[in-house]
């Protein structure tokens, strides 16, 4: 059998190349869980038609809301074969900031997203955290680490036995009060041969969560474009019920007829691979765009794209309201997760978020940074509601004031810099 194990996986990769890389494998797997499961493909559509109901009901609540944020706790499990494989703890603590930046519209690249995409882009309202308790109700800080001498990914025989003790993983936290996240090798002769898969809401609990190559958790100097987090944040969506903004159609013969069931995601023939390019692939839109006139391009800056990581910058009013959809129906058991959030890996923030106020809030005329933090200079950014640096500058020890009286009335986010520490403060000008 370990001769036969050998040559297919000879023979799979000299008809594939060995240097093909698959930013994501979800797609896949879903193809994968469908032969094994009959039931799932039913249930995945009962799913469809549970969120779409749920929609109806509450999309006019859900869009562009400033209400409550849902919080959901995370476990990320690390299953190493070597030193290099164990990541670090920080590691870990910047893929959990690099993931509410993507999700609360913070993220620092915001401001590069094309005016056209402006109206649609969403503040999801979710945020994530490393747990507190464990199952058992006892401390933890949200990591399990676990030597395995054995490969964590096998997509031939058994793509998920990272997630099984019995195969040399480790068995999932249980799946209705936590994000799993494992983070593993899934690379072949050293080349990363999947960056990274989810499953969707309503699959096997056995199975639910995240898996990440260990070499893209957080920010990785690996030596590729896919080093800012992102696949995290990509495959995290999925879990979160989002498809691929193209559809998963037929990329063979691109045709722009799939759908991703979100109508303000305008149609793509087939993913962005490359760079941060500009193309129209398809002009048969839905409603949303049709109806004001619109022909848009395709929204690379999407994270359910396949764009370099530094050309992604938003997900949509539309992402926003189904994923809320399915934390309301099928993952809804995470709302009432008694797995807390755990403050370690978050002190320099906690601290930083502590030590600095804004005020007056709502303001006028000026308002007032004050910095307890430190006796050194701090930088900020102001951002308003459409992702533009309206204005930059140093926030020194004690107090700052800063002029607002030339802005528009509305909503603006002003985020400060202390080294790899930042956090963003909300104000309104009126």
């Amino acid at each position: 059998m370990k001769k036969l194990y050998t040559l297919i996986t000879v023979l799979l990769f000299t008809g594939v190349g060995m240097a093909q890389m698959n930013k994501c494998y979800t797609d896949k797997a879903l193809t994968k869980y469908y032969e094994h499961n009959e039931a799932l493909h039913s249930q995945m559509q009962l799913n469809e038609k549970q969120v779409s109901d749920w929609i109806s009901n509450h999309e006019t609540t859900l869009r562009n809301s400033q209400g409550g944020v849902i919080t959901i706790p995370v476990v990320v499990h690390v299953v190493y074969k070597n030193a290099t494989q164990n990541i670090a703890d920080s590691n870990i603590y910047r893929q959990i900031e690099v993931l509410n930046e993507c999700y609360r519209r913070t993220n620092a690249n915001y401001s590069q997203t094309r005016p056209i995409f402006d109206t649609v882009s969403a503040d999801v309202q979710i945020e994530f955290c490393l747990a507190q308790l464990d199952p058992n109700g006892n401390p933890t800080h949200g990591i399990t680490r676990t030597s395995s001498p054995s490969g964590a990914f096998d997509p031939i025989f058994n793509m998920d036995k990272v997630k099984s003790s019995t195969t040399g993983g480790v068995d999932p936290w249980p799946t209705d009060e936590y994000l799993n996240i494992w983070v593993c090798d899934m690379s072949f002769f050293g080349i990363p041969f999947v960056l990274g898969y989810a499953t969707f809401p309503g699959s096997d609990p056995a199975l639910d969560g995240v898996v990440i190559q260990y070499d893209f958790i957080g920010y990785m100097n690996n030596g590729t474009t896919n080093d800012l987090g992102r696949t995290t944040v990509h495959e995290v969506g999925h879990w979160l019920g989002m498809r691929h903004i193209w559809g998963d159609g037929q990329q063979s013969t691109p045709l722009c007829d799939s759908t991703d069931y979100v109508d303000d995601t305008p149609n793509a023939d087939t993913a962005s691979q490359q760079t941060c390019m500009i193309k129209n692939s398809c002009s048969n839109e839905s409603s949303y765009w049709t109806n004001a006139g619109v022909d848009p391009p395709d929204m690379i800056e999407n994270y359910m794209d396949y764009s370099y990581d530094a050309c992604m910058t938003m997900f949509t009013q539309g992402q926003k309201i189904r994923m809320h959809g399915f934390l309301s129906t099928v993952r809804s058991s995470l709302l009432t997760s008694p797995a807390g959030c755990s403050p370690i890996g978050l002190t320099s923030k906690n601290e930083l978020d502590k030590n600095i106020s804004l005020f007056p809030n709502p303001g006028t005329d000026k308002i007032t940074l004050k910095n307890l933090s430190s006796n050194k200079e701090l930088k900020f950014e102001m951002i308003d509601a459409l992702g533009s640096a309206v204005k930059t500058g140093k926030c020194g020890a004690n107090e700052t004031t800063i002029s607002v009286a030339d802005l528009s009335n509305g909503i603006y986010f002003v985020k400060i810099v202390d080294g790899n520490n930042s956090i963003t403060k909300k104000f309104v000008k009126q």
